[in-house]
């Protein structure tokens, strides 16, 4: 028997044992879960019966008690239930690498598996699969064979050195050992360039058995927060991810997926990555994005971001500014740093007239001078709401102290005015009826409205046009950026309460974000964590994006700076192309930040019908292409052309191709029309740009990035 049909075997005969170990638990959870569920049941039954009349304090703790029980049952079956679910997960592919690794000091050459999920043996305490986020884990995506070390989360000799003596990878599918090899290698080119091979199916895949080791520094960063740069392609958005399952892992005692938040550029990029957490074994996060947060804290209408981007690049495909008007010039500064400390300090500083002291009748309760020496202590330190409150329950309280030294004397008042005899209470309830008056009055003198306190900032910056802020503010639906303001003036106000619950934020694609959107999560989300993902490079609007990596690593001084060097997206030849358009790189670096993967060239077509070529296009491409991107400048040239297409369209077994004109339509497979700025962070195995020679710069750059396998040129004489 030769020695690779031995270790053939061998391997099989480990998958035998460790399928046998999964199918175990699954029973054992299984018949678990019926008990579990037996239990919720009749805990609810008990709790039924003892939810009758509460007569006294005892009826109370019994039922407080009941409810903790139910409460805890259920817990324990939902527990049960993720922790089937994982098992039935890992059934078909239980692990993709090994490694023989020999601890320094020690004899013992331990076999470690790795794979989606940890198996561990109750009986002899061994694991059979190692999680791929456990700590010895990083050994697979750091080392190669020969020495290695790996840190472990302890205070005492917290790095574990050692030897990997092998390196092994394996396919396996349904259970069924296709294939193995061994490597020297961190991660084999093989094993990646297979990958990156597949076509795309309109959703981000894990990447746990092809990590780089750069990937992997960001994705395991022991840092609170953490800033990524990269190019198009390298990885920004798995890492992010990949990094939100890792400290969910990590920080399983803290951190649960309830306190996390994904930022999305849109509800399309939402949906082309939503389902990843839960299939690395985590209970989802929520997404959100800006739009969402302003619906959420606000009943007016405003634009939503898309319009805000195809309002600054409408009238030229390059990407280049529009000729100044009132509306871009103010924006400028409304999103500028200066101004947002302009707007913050016109919030702290506002002060409301105490110009009456405070009665009862003619009686005294409150001194005017008291009320502004409280409302203006501590400003510094103080949201208005904090201020406001502080001046409120002094009153309350004067209020109180006056009702108790003059009971007799308001009931007596009362009387007189009702011309009739009072109960205590009676007296009472009229005295707060008296007392909530001046109360609510004081309050809305107090609490000023987030559009009186942005105007004002606007209209104290000096250089903005007066006649178009009032315009502006008045529109029955807000532009973008005022509805951002106002939402970001309400919590520095206190009127949308911070949420301390939130501990960390993944925020992708940040060099949109313009410093108010930061500014807005730093306030929002206090006690929270980030990982921020950037491209300086995708940084298509000056004016309102961050175009230069000082900027983003200013607005986040304590996190650390981890860059992502190599794009493996496209094609070699694609990446290639793509790097000469922005000019910002020699030959030789350009090409030691590409992943060669070698493909077919860009290719340029010359034609004076691009509804006829596009559909030519179609039909040459590779039949197992799931995803196409017709992209465009901007959504008023995507829909023209989708249109023109359409009416082009005679053929009724042509492909079916979508138009994706608004921010919640949903990324999916097949052939779409839409505006670049929508196809942000997305990838198709084919991009096809019908206005090449009209476009250029960024705009060009981020069409080009978005191709896995196919770029296609459309040239018109009108572009030539």
């Amino acid at each position: 028997m030769s020695q690779v049909t031995q270790i053939r075997e061998y391997e099989e005969r480990k998958i035998s044992v460790v399928r046998d170990a999964i199918l175990s638990q699954i029973n054992k959870n299984t018949e678990g879960l019926r008990a579990r569920r037996e239990g919720v049941l009749e805990a609810r039954r008990q709790m039924s019966k003892a939810t009758g009349i509460i007569r006294d304090f005892d009826d109370v703790v019994t039922l407080t008690m009941y409810a903790q029980e139910v409460a805890a049952t259920e817990s324990a079956y939902s527990e049960t239930s993720k922790e089937l679910a994982r098992l039935t997960r890992i059934m078909g592919t239980p692990y993709f690498a090994r490694l023989d690794f020999i601890e320094r000091g020690y004899d013992d050459r331990e076999e470690i598996y790795i794979g989606r999920h940890s198996l561990f043996d109750e009986q002899t305490q061994t694991f059979h699969i190692y999680d791929w986020r456990a700590p010895i884990s990083s050994l697979y995506y750091d080392y190669g064979v020969g020495q290695a070390s790996f840190a472990v989360p302890v205070k005492e000799n917290p790095t574990i050195n050692g030897e990997i003596i092998l390196k092994r990878h394996y396919q396996i599918e349904k259970g069924e050992l296709l294939y193995f090899f061994d490597s020297d290698l961190a991660v084999e080119d093989d094993i990646l360039r297979k990958e990156l091979s597949k076509v795309s199916d309109a959703k981000i895949k894990t990447i746990i058995h092809s990590i780089q080791s750069e990937q992997n520094k960001a994705i395991r960063s022991e840092a609170d927060s953490v800033i990524v740069f990269g190019p198009a392609g390298s990885g920004k958005t798995s890492v992010g991810l990949h990094r939100l399952a890792y400290l969910l892992y990590r920080h399983r005692s803290s951190l649960s997926s309830g306190r996390l938040r994904i930022f999305s550029p849109s509800p399309i990029f939402a949906s082309y990555i939503e389902g990843i957490i839960p299939d690395l074994g985590e209970d989802d996060v929520q997404h959100l994005d800006f739009a969402e947060l302003i619906r959420t804290h606000s009943s007016r209408p405003f634009t939503d971001g898309y319009e805000l981007i195809d309002y600054l690049s409408c009238s030229d495909p390059s990407g280049n500014a529009n000729p100044r008007d009132d509306r871009r010039f103010c924006l400028t500064q409304k999103y500028s740093p200066a101004f947002l400390d302009h707007l913050e300090e016109t919030v702290r500083n506002h002060a409301p007239s105490f110009a009456e002291d405070v009665y009862f009748y003619r009686d005294k309760i409150c001194d005017k001078n008291r009320l502004a020496a409280l409302y203006s202590d501590r400003t510094s330190a103080s949201m208005l709401s904090t201020k406001t409150t502080r001046v409120l329950d002094y009153v309350q309280q004067c209020f109180a102290e006056y009702y108790k030294a003059n009971r007799k004397a308001v009931t007596a008042l009362f009387e007189s005015i009702a011309d009739d005899n009072l109960t205590d209470e009676e007296a009472r309830q009229k005295y707060e009826e008296e007392k909530l008056i001046v109360i609510t009055d004081l309050r809305q003198r107090l609490s000023p409205k987030p559009q009186k306190l942005y105007e004002r900032a606007l209209k104290s910056w000096g250089s903005l046009p007066s006649r178009y802020i009032h315009e502006s503010l008045k529109r029955e639906t807000l532009h973008y950026e005022d509805a951002l303001a106002l939402l970001y003036v309400s919590i520095l106000t206190g009127r949308v309460a911070a949420d301390k619950s939130v501990k960390h934020i993944l925020l992708d694609e940040a060099q949109d974000c313009a410093p108010l959107q930061h500014r807005i999560l730093q306030k929002l989300y206090p006690a929270s964590h980030f990982t921020i993902l950037a491209d300086t490079n995708q940084a298509l609007y000056p004016d309102i994006n961050l175009h230069d990596r000082g900027h983003i690593t200013a607005i986040y001084p304590h996190a650390q700076v981890i860059p992502l060097s190599k794009s493996y997206r496209s094609t070699y030849e694609i990446n290639r192309f793509a790097q000469g358009i922005l000019h910002t790189q020699s030959e030789a670096d350009a090409d030691s930040s590409l992943y060669m993967r070698h493909g077919d060239a860009p290719e340029i077509i010359e034609t004076s019908d691009p509804y006829a070529a596009v559909f030519d296009i179609l039909a040459r491409l590779p039949k197992e292409y799931k995803t196409v991107g017709i992209l465009l400048s901007d959504t008023k040239n995507a829909c023209a052309f989708h249109t023109q297409l359409i009416k082009n369209n005679s053929d009724a077994n042509r492909t079916e191709v979508k138009l994706i004109n608004t921010s919640e339509s949903r990324f999916a497979p097949g052939t779409m029309v839409m505006a670049v700025p929508f196809a942000k962070g997305l990838e198709f195995d084919a991009v096809i740009c019908p206005e090449y020679g009209r476009i250029g710069g960024k705009l060009f750059y981020l069409i080009c990035t978005r191709a896995l396998h196919r770029l296609y040129l459309i040239a018109t004489p009108q572009s030539r």
